[in-house]
C-alpha cells in the first residue's frame, strides 16, 4: 500500500491555503503572461534585436519594453505593437463550441 494521497482528496485544503479559486486563477494568468512574454523576448533575442531597438520602433522607452517582456502587457494593442516591432503580426481567433472564427490582423481595427 502506498502512502501517497490522491490530489482530489487534498485539493480543497490546498486551494483554501492558497487563497481560494479566484487567487489560483489570478496566479495562473500571471504565470502564463510571464511565460508568453519570455517566449517573445527569446524571439526578439534570436532575431538579433535589442530592447532599445524595439523601444525605438514602438515609440516607447527601453524600460517599457522590459516591462512587456516581464508580462506587464496592458492591452492587445501594446502586444500587437511589440510583436510588430520584433517582426511578427498578431492575429486574433475567436473560439466557440462549434468552431473558430479567425478575425485576422489584431491591429487592423486599431
Amino acid at each position: 500500500m502506498t502512502s501517497f494521497k490522491k490530489w482530489s482528496d487534498i485539493r480543497e485544503e490546498h486551494v483554501a491555503r492558497a487563497g481560494g479559486e479566484e487567487e489560483l486563477i489570478k496566479t495562473r494568468r500571471m504565470i502564463e503572461a510571464y511565460v508568453h512574454a519570455w517566449h517573445l523576448a527569446e524571439r526578439r533575442r534570436n532575431g538579433g534585436l535589442t530592447q532599445s531597438e524595439v523601444a525605438e520602433k514602438m515609440g516607447v522607452t527601453k524600460m517599457r519594453v522590459s516591462q512587456i517582456e516581464n508580462g506587464d502587457v496592458t492591452s492587445v494593442e501594446v502586444l500587437a505593437r511589440y510583436i510588430e516591432a520584433i517582426g511578427g503580426r498578431l492575429e486574433l481567433t475567436a473560439t466557440f463550441d462549434d468552431g473558430t472564427y479567425r478575425m485576422g490582423d489584431a491591429t487592423a481595427a486599431m
